[in-house]
């Protein structure tokens, strides 16, 4: 049986976890509007049709290298949720615009923030293990952690801060710190109609190896996939 220091903890998580939920869609209504909040709330909970272009990077590759850092932002890797309760002192939380924030810390997922001032720019996420891929990623395409394969993704820019360059530094700072602990290759997927971030990864010499096709509806998902041909949608014209 868990005990009552085991429950407490859990319960201390989940109401930890649904506060951020509230904080992540006020704070999305706001940004994007009602509707585009409430779309978001559908596929997350109810149900949800979308296609992924899936990526493999070679992190040796010179195209991952980091290059100069955006001006007017600080930024840091957060290993824990004990080091984002010490960047509190200077920084507003990033937790409170990732729901999943504080299980993937747990979970061994490290965190790659961006911030102007105090305020958050931009978090992006990268995993070395299954355990923490699975707390922020459900999607079903393959990342072989023992042969030297890591997973990238769960990136979220504040709108105001889009179009600055932000998403391609965040990945390069990732796959340098991947590469730095031997890591061979990356894997991540993009929705087929985002457009903008699938022009990002034209730039890191990715082999773009497959289209998955993820249907949800409600506690029911299935996951396929299929070869990926060249020149079959627009989004990857560099």
């Amino acid at each position: 049986m868990m005990g009552r220091d085991a429950r407490g903890s859990a319960c201390r998580r989940r109401v930890a976890s649904l506060a951020a939920v509230i904080a992540r869609g006020w704070s999305l209504a706001r940004e994007v509007g009602l509707v585009t909040a409430a779309v978001t709330a559908i596929r997350r909970y109810v149900v949800d049709f979308r296609r992924f272009l899936l990526y493999q990077y070679p992190l040796d590759s010179p195209a991952t290298r980091p290059g100069a850092p955006p001006s007017g932002f600080d930024e840091c890797f957060i290993q824990s949720n004990e080091e984002a309760d010490r960047l509190l002192a200077t920084r507003c939380d990033f937790r409170d615009v990732v729901s999943q924030a504080r299980h993937a810390l747990d979970s061994g997922a490290v965190a790659f923030c961006l911030y102007e001032g105090r305020e958050v720019a931009h978090v992006g996420w990268l995993a070395t293990s299954q355990t923490a891929r699975r707390a922020l990623d459900r999607l079903g395409f393959e990342v072989r952690f023992g042969e030297g394969e890591a997973w990238l993704g769960a990136v979220y820019t504040v709108p105001r801060y889009r179009n600055r360059g932000l998403l391609a530094y965040s990945a390069r700072r990732r796959f340098d710190r991947l590469h730095h602990a031997g890591f061979s290759t990356c894997r991540s997927a993009v929705e087929t109609n985002n457009a903008a971030s699938n022009h990002v990864q034209m730039h890191f010499d990715p082999q773009v190896y497959a289209v998955g096709r993820m249907c949800k509806f409600f506690g029911w998902r299935t996951w396929s996939e299929r070869p990926y041909h060249p020149g079959t949608g627009r989004v990857l014209s560099a």
